[in-house]
């Protein structure tokens, strides 16, 4: 009887000892699901790795923003700080690299600085590719709205339409340099017209002139004679 009690004590000490382990485990496991990321992330972004600087006990990422996908700010770049003062937070921490394209589930720390952590560390850092599966789950919880993909519109129409002006800019100043190119040309080819007409001018002119000298000189040469 004694050895049952003894063995119901030492299995009730194992399940109070495995329970939070397993619930552990099982909430280590949901934060590597992005719909369980996206209910818990304070703002969602895309955006590439432009700056890494190592500061021994942490790390701050600097990513220029290319997209919003949830709750935007109005700001082109961000930071990102990742702690690495002990082993345990190396591991757990999302690493970045300099030119990466990246999605990143953010925690907020100091919104007014644009400072966030990545949200459940390396888990809450995805490749730029999973943008449609985040978009999708956004739009499942509701939290896909239409304005901020319309500001992410209105960025790149701006950026298309200061193309497109530069481009009409170069046209203009392509075909200007037509023009002039073609009213040198016209008027090397008028001073040429005229050139020729006043050589045909003096050529016409010639002829029609010679015989009169001639007469002039053969009756100047009559008169002469007969005065002799």
């Amino acid at each position: 009887m004694k050895c049952l009690n003894l063995l119901s004590i030492l299995f009730t000490i194992l399940i109070l000892l495995l329970v939070p382990n397993l619930a552990a485990a099982m909430l280590d496991a949901k934060t590597a699901e992005i719909p369980y990321q996206v209910n818990n992330s304070d703002r969602i972004v895309v955006g590439t790795v432009s700056k890494v600087i190592d500061y021994g006990r942490y790390t701050i990422t600097t990513i220029t923003v290319n997209e919003w996908l949830y709750n935007p700010l109005p700001a082109k770049t961000i930071k990102v700080r990742t702690e690495t003062g002990s082993i345990q937070w190396t591991e757990d921490e999302a690493e970045f690299t300099k030119n990466e394209s990246v999605l990143i589930m953010l925690k907020e720390v100091d919104p007014d600085k644009q400072l966030f952590n990545v949200i459940f560390g390396f888990p809450g850092k995805h490749p730029a590719t999973d943008r449609d599966t985040v978009i999708k789950e956004l739009k499942a919880q509701g939290k896909w709205l239409e304005e901020n993909q319309i500001e992410n519109k209105t960025d790149e129409t701006k950026q298309i339409e200061n193309a497109d002006f530069a481009g009409k800019q170069e046209g203009n100043q392509t075909g200007n340099q037509t023009n002039d190119t073609g009213m040198t040309k016209n008027a090397e080819t008028a001073d040429e017209q005229k050139e020729s007409s006043n050589q045909t001018q003096k050529s016409n002119t010639t002829p029609f002139m010679s015989p009169i000298y001639l007469l002039v000189i053969i009756l100047g040469a009559v008169i002469y004679i007969r005065r002799k």
